[in-house]
């Protein structure tokens, strides 16, 4: 049976996702799935996760594309790993693993000597002058701030204040211990204030 016959993006919007791990009836029910039918269980996680996948990689690499298609990455080693998913939280596991392979994508574009997509003439032109600059000025300055941050920092970074997860969720997500993550974000935020210091004054 191949993955990917599966892996069609379900048209949902991607929003803020709470509730961060699986409750226990959600869990026990795809595990169910897992051992009756497999490709029913992978149907169910994909249409139910992608969003939340696809979201949690789109925070790190700022594309949409890009992000879409290593989300479908994810759920293809899920795939293959099917056999080792007993008693996981599925929604933990799969942050778990979308935060990686961005991770991992941002790593591999770095040794590549990728560099970020630049604003065309297009999208010049369709600046507006008054206060939607300044917002689309200050916006930029805090991506490119954060953009400038370590990678684990910019992740825990996110999860945070973007993602709203509590630190002990961003230690287990990223299998590191509550303090690594209050010192990654005591990092970011001192990193941050510096980058952004003359803009604020």
């Amino acid at each position: 049976m191949k993955a990917t016959g599966i892996l069609s993006p379900p048209t949902a919007t991607i929003t803020a996702s709470k509730g961060y791990f699986c409750t226990m009836p959600e869990n026990a029910r795809l595990q169910n799935l897992l051992q009756e039918d497999e490709r029913q269980f992978m149907e169910t996680l994909f249409k139910t996760y992608f969003p939340l996948v696809c979201k949690a990689i789109y925070r790190l690499v700022q594309d949409m594309a890009t992000a879409e298609d290593l989300a479908q990455e994810v759920f293809i080693k899920i795939w293959n790993r099917r056999d080792q998913l007993n008693e996981v939280y599925f929604k933990a596991y799969l942050h778990r693993a979308a935060v990686n392979m961005a991770l991992d994508h941002i790593d591999k574009n770095k040794r590549r000597g990728g560099a970020p997509k630049e604003i065309g003439p297009d999208q010049e032109a369709l600046s507006v002058s008054g206060p939607a600059v300044h917002l689309k000025e200050t916006k930029a300055r805090i991506q490119s701030a954060i953009d400038q941050l370590p990678d684990k920092c910019r992740a825990v970074f996110i999860m945070s204040r973007y993602e709203e997860m509590s630190y002990k969720e961003i230690a287990q997500a990223l299998r590191i211990s509550v303090k690594t993550v209050e010192n990654q974000m005591t990092t970011a935020l001192k990193k941050l204030r510096v980058s952004l210091k003359e803009y604020l004054e």
